[in-house]
């Protein structure tokens, strides 16, 4: 077992570990991600990421080693120390490394770049996901059937599109129909007002006024000839005050004395 298989076990076990005078390695969570060169989907994962320090110190990593070997801590520092130096130099000749299982490390513009392995995450959010190739589902679903529904799935959101455009508008104009009435059809004219009635109303009380006064003139009648009968009345009261004194003035007849003397 070689020595990036050990770190790559460490890595899996504390999440990070400090590789002596080469640099730090950890694990990051990555999401799906879309495979161009053979056309699949990877599913979320842990991926390796690699921070370069040539002047990092850890036995931590020298000290799982040995323990794995079984053998003394020193040893193992020696073994970690002759990898680190071998990497650092092929790096620096070469521009590229590759780390077996960790991932690619190697120089562009000066700066040093890593390109890390995607490992499969014992994480419950991650399991039982798998990759998933295009072109496998490509395969078991054929062209036409997919445009088939492509068209009846365009077709029905379409005619959902009408209903809404058709319905919507018929709505607002039975709402404001309803509730702005002077808005649409404007002010309602006089002739269907209550004022139409009143005017009738006020008709009808002139004529009242009208007949009373042209009744006026009977009542004014009825009182002359009461007037005239109240006049009448002295006048009859004296012819009969005066018939007594047309007896006084006749003559009395003699009456003749038939007494014997």
């Amino acid at each position: 077992m070689n020595i990036s298989a050990y770190i790559l076990e460490y890595l899996k076990q504390f999440g990070t570990v400090t590789v002596p005078d080469f640099g730090v390695f950890s694990l990051e969570k990555s999401k799906a991600v879309i495979n161009s060169e053979n056309g699949s989907i990877l599913p979320p994962a842990s991926t390796i990421k690699y921070a370069p320090d040539y002047e990092a110190k850890s036995d931590d990593l020298a000290a799982f080693i040995a323990g794995q070997k079984q053998m003394t801590l020193e040893a193992s520092k020696t073994d970690l120390q002759i990898q680190t130096d071998f990497w650092k130099k092929k790096l620096q000749a070469e521009q590229i490394l590759e780390v077996q299982g960790l991932g690619t490390v190697y120089i562009e513009d000066g700066s040093t770049r890593f390109k890390g392995q995607r490992l499969q995450s014992d994480h419950p959010d991650f399991y039982g996901l798998e990759e998933i190739r295009i072109s496998d589902m490509q395969a078991h679903s054929p062209k036409s059937a997919v445009s088939s529904n492509a068209e009846k799935d365009y077709k029905f959101n379409k005619s959902i599109l009408w209903a809404f455009l058709i319905i919507i508008p018929v709505v607002g104009i039975i709402y404001v129909g309803f509730t702005q009435q002077e808005l649409l059809f404007g002010e309602k004219s006089f002739e269907n007002t209550p004022i139409s009635v009143q005017t009738k109303t006020h008709r009808i009380q002139k004529d009242t006024v009208k007949v009373q006064q042209h009744a006026a003139p009977v009542t004014d009648s009825l009182k002359k000839d009461s007037i005239i009968q109240k006049t009448a009345q002295p006048v009859l009261q004296k012819t009969v005050t005066v018939q007594p004194a047309a007896k006084s003035q006749t003559p009395k007849q003699a009456i003749p004395n038939n007494t014997k003397k």
